[in-house]
């Protein structure tokens, strides 16, 4: 196979070295293109398709002379190495009543750039109206037009891609022989320009997915050879890249702002990094192995010296310094969860001004970011496990009190139809089959839209359930650095759409569902709706199921309040049955095969006096065929409140809704520290009445230890036994 940067290596070799400059002596006459194409020659310098590597080599030549190893001869073409671009005399034109809505767009198609014509536009509507200006394209290039019948919309235009890059290579997992050898094969989408005046929504995300549809036939053609990633970078000071994310995208990390060949001098904004790949098993192909994550016990690295250092010591911030004060902050944070991190380090303002100084750093650092170690974490502890449930839900978090803080949302409205000001947390918590929680696998913080601008009739992309399946694609990325633990993804009914167990049905790597209906849906080969098959079909059997106490909630004019309930065991009668559930008429599901799942339906024979009877009709695709795998998708799902309470350990325990930041950003920020020692304090609560007979000082320091035998010899102590050392976090 041709290797991808071989040029400038062997270039740099004395021999050679010696060569080019014993040649530059001999051929005066002779220009830099002269010894560009000679030395390809000499060298069998060719691309896949067979041409000459004289722009490569040339690239080269001009390196090793900056290093001072020779003189070249002088460019034939004065200025900045002869280029400068082909434009238009007079400005292209601006497109006419473009509509609102993508799907209007007509005659909307990419144009590959092949004429020098189109060459102009393209120059000119970059030069003149991307921000970029005229910046050029290096390597291997392909650009486009985004043409319709209003007029020019834009264009696109492809490059080779970067030579290094931290967070992008670690995500692919390759070293340097395969990066030597495939990296032509990943290209960067260097400009991407919808122009000003043009504001169709999903026109950008559906252009970036056109262009992935288009890209690997022509490359192919003009190279002899099919790219199999795509690479873009997004300066989120300007732009927040929901465009990418629609068309699935994937945000592995920050850039550290030194350029596209890693000039530490460079002073260039840090981006973030998005990938596109092309093949679905690109590793598989490129024969990259990532590394096989080695289980981690459940009580493994959670005492009060390491658990910090375990859970956040390697987070990608994009400088070590941050990653050490991050882990700082977490264990100082960890031993006061329900205080200020004021209280926490007693007022230190060094400490103080570290912690806010990291919430409000003006670097591109998501959650994922922070989240980083964790989640890695919870995959080995996930990785543990035969089986091992991902549960997804959304919590409010209501700031209307929190005036100052900018970039809120609209979360409802109050007992006064007033609007509610906050945010929404949608959040993937791991747990095994006995409920104790493995890690947060994901946290998605968002600022909702109002009611009022939302359109029905918008892609799914840009839909606020669209976060369904965005969280089931992040699930189906941790279960393939697992694969012999089988993973379930369980959401209540709000992931109840159909475009999620479509994707569900086309991902090579196996993750199950188990969703809550919500809709009677239509089914195929019958007349009946869902609800009224399932109520038909024979009794299955009759289990228990303990209902947990349900707090008072005040009613409002549009809904009613509930009444407080004490926690019951409820006796329900189970069915269960395959069937096939027609798409919806929807436009974006129209046309789709029908689905193939089994339903699980439970309903509560006698409820008590006020209270809500249960009537769950579960879909999954998880066989159940026998009364006995239906009961374990029972079991499965009343796991589910394992997030409830892990919400309310957050906003209860950790007490994130008292937080003072001025921004969004870094709220979410400080929740995510938050989110794990959430999930710890409910890990060492659960393991203590599971594992009463664990000594305490395997997780807690001998202070803390004899704090807690003190504690626990008093009557009034709300503490459990002397015996399990551990608080019962539905008390905090």
């Amino acid at each position: 196979m041709i290797t991808a940067l071989p040029i400038k290596q062997a270039l740099s070799t004395p021999e050679n070295l010696s060569r080019v400059a014993e040649w530059i002596d001999c051929h005066p006459d002779k220009n830099r293109t002269d010894l560009a194409k000679e030395l390809c020659q000499q060298m069998d310098w060719r691309d896949h398709a067979g041409l000459e590597r004289v722009s490569t080599t040339l690239k080269a030549l001009r390196d090793l002379e900056e290093q001072g190893h020779y003189k070249l001869p002088d460019p034939l073409i004065s200025g900045p190495r002869g280029w400068k671009a082909r434009r238009l005399e007079h400005p292209v034109p601006s497109p006419q009543a473009v509509p609102e809505l993508v799907q209007d767009v007509r005659g909307l198609a990419l144009m590959e750039v092949r004429t020098p014509e189109h060459l102009r536009i393209w120059n000119e509507l970059m030069c003149s109206e991307h921000p970029l200006k005229e910046a050029r394209l290096v390597g291997k290039q392909l650009r486009y037009l985004i043409g319709s019948d209003h007029g020019w919309l834009g264009g696109i235009g492809f490059g080779s891609a970067a030579l290094h890059m931290e967070c992008r290579d670690r995500w692919i997992g390759w070293d340097q022989p395969q990066r030597t050898e495939h990296w032509g094969g990943l290209i960067n989408m260097s400009r991407f320009l919808i122009r000003p005046g043009v504001h169709g929504k999903g026109l950008s995300s559906h252009v970036l997915s056109l262009s992935a549809q288009r890209l690997c036939q022509d490359f192919y053609r003009r190279y002899g050879q099919r790219p199999w990633m795509l690479e873009s970078f997004v300066d989120e000071q300007f732009h927040d890249g929901t465009c990418y994310q629609a068309a699935n995208w994937i945000c592995v990390g920050p850039t550290k702002g030194r350029g596209r060949n890693g000039d530490h001098q460079a002073g260039q904004s840090i981006k973030s990094v998005y990938l596109y790949p092309l093949v679905s098993n690109f590793r598989k192909q490129l024969g990259i192995q990532l590394p096989r994550l080695s289980p981690l016990k459940l009580e493994s690295g959670l005492d009060a010296e390491q658990w910090a250092l375990q859970e956040f010591g390697q987070c990608p911030l994009g400088d070590e310094r941050l990653t050490a004060r991050l882990v700082e902050i977490a264990a100082s944070q960890g031993a006061h969860p329900s205080g200020s991190y004021a209280e926490a380090v007693r007022g230190d303002r060094v400490r103080l001004k570290g912690y806010y100084r990291l919430l409000n750093n003006p670097r591109p650092i998501g959650l994922e970011q922070f989240l980083g170690t964790h989640r890695l974490q919870s995959i080995r502890r996930m990785g543990n496990e035969q089986v091992a449930l991902a549960i997804n839900d959304t919590t409010d978090m209501n700031l209307s009190d929190r005036l100052h803080c900018q970039g809120l949302g609209e979360i409802g409205t109050n007992q006064t139809q007033s609007k509610s000001k906050g945010l929404k947390l949608h959040s993937t918590l791991a747990v095994n089959t006995r409920g104790q929680p493995l890690g947060v696998l994901r946290i998605n913080g968002y600022a909702p839209e109002s009611q009022g601008d939302k359109d029905p009739d918008r892609p799914m992309e840009q839909k606020e359930s669209y976060r369904w399946i965005e969280s089931f694609v992040d699930v189906v990325q941790a279960a393939k650095q697992i694969p012999e633990t089988r993973v379930v993804f369980v959401t209540d009914r709000e992931g109840d759409i159909f475009e999620l167990f479509d994707q569900q049905r086309r991902q090579t790597t196996s993750v199950d569902l188990l969703i809550r209906s919500q809709y009677d849906r239509c089914l195929e080969d019958t007349e009946n709706k869902l609800f009224q098959e399932m109520a038909q079909s024979p009794l299955a059997g009759e289990a228990t199921i303990h209902v947990p106490r349900q707090r008072e909630t005040k009613g409002k004019p549009s809904k009613p309040g509930r009444a407080a309930l004490p926690a019951r065991e409820a006796q329900v009668e189970v069915r269960f049955k395959k069937v096939r559930i027609a798409a919806p008429s929807s436009p974006q599901t129209r046309g789709k095969a029908a689905l193939e799942l089994y339903v699980v339906y439970v309903v509560e024979k006698d409820p008590p006096a006020g209270a809500k009877p249960i009537r769950w009709c579960l879909l999954t695709t998880v066989q159940v065929t026998s009364v006995v795998q239906a009961m374990k998708i029972v079991r499965w799902y009343c796991l589910r409140w394992r997030i409830e309470e892990w919400h309310r350990v957050l906003k209860s325990g950790c007490k994130i809704l008292g937080h003072q930041n001025h921004s969004a950003e870094a709220l979410f920020r400080a929740v995510a520290i938050d989110a794990v020692i959430a999930w710890r304090i409910m890990l060492l609560a659960l393991l203590g009445r599971d594992l009463p007979e664990m000594p305490a000082d395997l997780l807690f320091d001998q202070w803390e230890c004899e704090v807690l035998e003190t504690l626990s010899q008093k009557k009034s102590s709300r503490w459990v036994k002397p015996s399990s050392s551990l608080p019962n976090w539905e008390d905090i």
